[in-house]
């Protein structure tokens, strides 16, 4: 299945990709330092900004869970019997799905030299391995109860799953070309809810462990800003410019 972030992201890393007399360097495989990259990146989860993230989420899916876990799944469980919608978004939101479909980005970015779609797709398997530990040590750890009875619901793996790809999304290319992506992460949520597989909480606090594990795993694709006064004709003037650093090298030595 093609899922439509990856058809949109792959159209655009393609038709943007300029040509370079002198090809830039290529990033390492995300799989040659896969401990160690797992490692950084879950001590990255303690910097501040991603800490905030975590925070608000966990306070959000706390909220959720004290007065409308229970109202908003006896609302969803009321719309229409056969929801395609749940349907599609049970399949989209799975973690195998989710992983193939990065993983075909990198291998596509790699055989055609294509370093921006190469660096895009490293970049969502890396996330991929921190969320996948993360949300899966979290459901052992609570044993939560699902709306179907059985147990290890919180957080919900499939919308965690999600939103990881759509942070990462973000973090290359911005929050406009992201939206696709974060609406496929809301279609996903509601899927799971709307299939007896998770409460509102899950799926907020899976939202939020996806977005913590794109951040941390692409931290290394922030930009620097400056500000530097400049003497004018007419008194002084204050630029403001932000520099982005390479997506293209070795996640290991970012």
């Amino acid at each position: 299945m093609t899922l439509p972030w990856a058809a949109a992201a792959l159209a655009t890393i393609f038709a943007q990709q300029p040509a370079r007399s002198t090809p830039p360097p290529r990033p390492d495989s995300p799989f040659s330092h896969l401990i160690t990259n797992l490692a950084a990146d879950a001590r990255a989860i303690a910097s501040p900004d991603t800490l905030l993230v975590l925070v608000a989420g966990g306070a959000g899916a706390l909220a959720v869970h004290n007065s409308n876990d229970q109202r908003t799944y006896d609302w969803v469980q009321k719309q229409t019997p056969t929801s395609t919608v749940a349907d599609l978004g049970n399949v989209m939101g799975n973690e195998a799905v989710q992983s193939g479909a990065s993983l075909a980005v990198w291998i596509a970015g790699r055989a055609t030299q294509n370093v921006k779609a190469e660096a895009l797709g490293a970049d969502l398997i890396r996330a991929h391995v921190l969320n996948g530990v993360v949300t899966t040590s979290l459901k052992y750890a609570t044993q939560r109860q699902r709306p179907s009875g059985s147990n290890l619901s919180f957080p919900s793996g499939h919308t965690s799953s999600s939103f990881t790809t759509a942070a990462v999304i973000q973090n290359h290319y911005g929050l406009l070309a992201a939206l696709p992506a974060y609406a496929v992460g809301g279609v996903v949520a509601y899927a799971r809810i709307r299939t007896n597989h998770h409460w509102l909480s899950d799926t907020v606090f899976g939202a939020t462990i996806g977005i913590v594990a794109g951040r941390a795993a692409t931290r290394h694709n922030a930009g620097a800003w400056a500000v530097t006064p400049v003497k004018t004709p007419g008194g002084v003037a204050v630029y403001v410019t932000r520099t982005s650093t390479s997506r293209t090298a070795s996640p290991a030595r970012r």
